[in-house]
């Protein structure tokens, strides 16, 4: 998790269609079937809790609201390993049913994240959001987020794949609802995913940090 002020982004991999990203299997554990798990999720989410994971290619991409065709896994048995859990999926009986799960993305329902707290956002949430400057103007949609030793730093990017570097704060960044579609999408059509035309963050930075940090 990144805080800034009252500001709290809770990180998680990335939403593909109605599944989000929350770890991937980086080898067998043992020789029962076991794999390793590294996290993608803040400590908030409960791995034991899952019941079913999904698996997806580390490289398959989907548009929004399209799910592919994931392989569903029943979740027997979890326990973690300091940044990484060790899981026991069913119908995985030896290593080497595991290991040809090696580097496969591990993925739940979106709306099996646990609810947050106003203030509050999930990274996958955020990742692509469009964003707005005080004057009604669409500046661009969120890219990344860059960890530096004071407050992390969102990367935003416009139409013309000029990047803004914009540290995280509350004082001048603040997520707002709106039934207004936005035009600007990433391939320049507007988005179809309604989540994403409903809410944008809001961007009022001091004067002059844009031109600042505004790099191509």
């Amino acid at each position: 998790m990144f805080r800034s002020g009252s500001l709290r982004i809770f990180f998680t991999g990335l939403q593909r269609g109605d599944l989000v990203e929350i770890g991937k299997i980086v080898k067998p554990q043992g020789v029962r079937g076991e794999i390793k798990v590294v996290r993608w999720v803040d400590d908030l989410f409960d791995f034991s809790g899952c019941g079913e994971v999904f698996l997806l290619s580390a490289t398959e991409t989907s548009p929004p609201g399209f799910r592919a065709d994931p392989r569903r896994c029943l979740l027997l048995k979890v326990r973690d390993q300091g940044e990484a859990v060790i899981v026991l999926l069913a119908g995985v009986e030896n290593r080497d049913q595991a290991e040809k799960l090696r580097d496969l993305v591990v993925a739940i329902p979106a709306l099996r994240l646990p609810s947050l707290a106003a203030g509050e956002i999930y990274w996958c949430q955020l990742a692509g959001m469009v964003v707005r400057l005080e004057n009604g103007r669409e500046l661009g949609w969120v890219d990344s987020l860059l960890p530096t030793a004071g407050h992390s730093v969102l990367v935003i990017v416009d139409k013309e794949g000029r990047e803004y570097l914009v540290p995280v704060h509350d004082e001048f960044m603040q997520v707002q609802t709106s039934r207004i579609p936005t035009a600007l999408a990433r391939d320049g059509q507007a988005q179809a995913d309604g989540a994403a035309q409903s809410r944008w963050l809001l961007l009022t930075p001091p004067p002059g940090l844009l031109e600042l940090t505004g790099v191509k």
